[in-house]
Order: structure tokens, then C-alpha cells, then sequence
């Protein structure tokens, strides 16, 4: 049951889905902002016209969980939205502390075809890896479509990254796809340049 006042900021997260049109984040904001809420992070894309957001907010010593709840829902009635909000744990961010972690970059490229996701993915949670962020997407590279998947994933540093290399490279060559890794700085440098 959710407790209408608080006697400590609490960390809610809130999570927008539905057909994407101007206006979306706007209805949102507005509601988070007269709920007292603080945006402390937030991302959101666009995928085939379906918009997606996460919001993770602070509501102020005394603000109403429920009132937010109410006038989210309300907003997502009047724009058709699924919008979810959640108790967030502050102490609870990341998965690992950054200073056991190393931030590496994982590109997948190869033809479009079910189940490429799935053989990645699997090799990083066999090996503790967190994914922080994912992009996946058909684009035409010299005139045929070409499936990329680009994957920015925190590494345990006990981990042998050598090994990994060559895991997620043979698995790449199972299912006939290029897979690339590496490190967060190298990759940011050489994709500036």
C-alpha cells in the first residue's frame, strides 16, 4: 500500500511508453514539476515511432507518492500513454562501484536476422557484465541494409578481457556478424575525431 507523505526524499522512477508525438515530454515535466519533484536523470529515444522515457526523480520530505501517481495517470489517459512509477532505492544506482569496473564499447555488425541480441547478451551475463546502454538498428551501408547493434557495457576488472574478446568474436562468427570491443576512451576519441 502506498503511504501518502513521506518524511524523507524519495527516489521514484517513471517510465513513459507510447505512440511518439510533440508534446510528450512537456506533459510529463509539467506534471513532475507541480509535484515538487526533482529530475535527477533522465533518457529517453524514439524507435520506430514509439517513444520510451525514463525518469528517475526526487519528491520532496512530504510530497505525495500517491498525488504523483494520480496525476501521471491522468496525463497518460489524456495522451494515451502507459506511464509505470516505482520506488528507487538511491543506494542502489549501479550494479558495481565504477572504481571495480572498466567502460568498454561493443559493436555488433552483420545481416538483420532473429536471435543476434540474444547471443550477445548472453555471453555478457554469463560473464557478470552490465549493459548501462544499448542501441540496436537496420541501416543501409553501401547500398544493403546492415544490422547494428552498439553496446556500452561496464566490465568487472578481474575479468580477462582477452579472453572476452575472443568469446564474443568466435560468437560473432557462429552467427555471421562482425563484433568489435573496446575501451569507453578509445572509442569516444576515435569517434570524434
Amino acid at each position: 500500500m502506498v503511504t501518502q507523505k513521506r518524511e524523507k526524499n524519495e527516489w521514484i522512477s517513471v517510465s513513459v511508453m507510447g505512440h511518439d508525438r510533440p508534446g510528450i515530454v512537456a506533459g510529463v515535466a509539467k506534471v513532475l514539476y507541480e509535484n515538487a519533484c526533482n529530475i535527477e536523470a533522465l533518457s529517453q529515444t524514439v524507435l520506430m515511432g514509439q517513444f520510451a522515457m525514463i525518469v528517475i526523480v526526487s519528491l520532496p520530505k512530504g510530497g505525495s507518492i500517491a498525488g504523483l501517481q494520480k496525476d501521471l495517470e491522468t496525463l497518460g489517459g489524456r495522451m494515451n500513454l502507459t506511464i509505470d512509477i516505482r520506488s528507487v532505492d538511491p543506494n542502489e544506482q549501479l550494479p558495481f562501484p565504477a572504481a571495480e569496473t572498466e567502460h568498454f564499447v561493443i559493436t555488433v555488425r552483420g545481416a538483420d536476422r532473429p536471435g543476434l541480441v540474444a547471443a550477445i547478451t548472453e555471453i555478457l551475463a554469463q560473464e557478470g557484465i552490465n549493459i548501462t546502454r544499448l542501441g540496436a538498428e537496420v541501416v543501409p551501408v553501401g547500398g544493403r541494409p546492415e544490422y547494428i547493434q552498439i553496446y556500452e557495457v561496464d566490465i568487472p576488472k578481474a575479468l580477462d578481457f582477452s579472453r572476452l574478446q575472443r568469446t564474443l568474436r568466435d560468437r560473432g562468427t557462429e552467427i555471421g556478424v562482425t563484433v568489435d570491443m573496446q575501451h569507453g576512451d578509445i572509442f569516444r576519441a576515435i569517434n570524434q575525431i
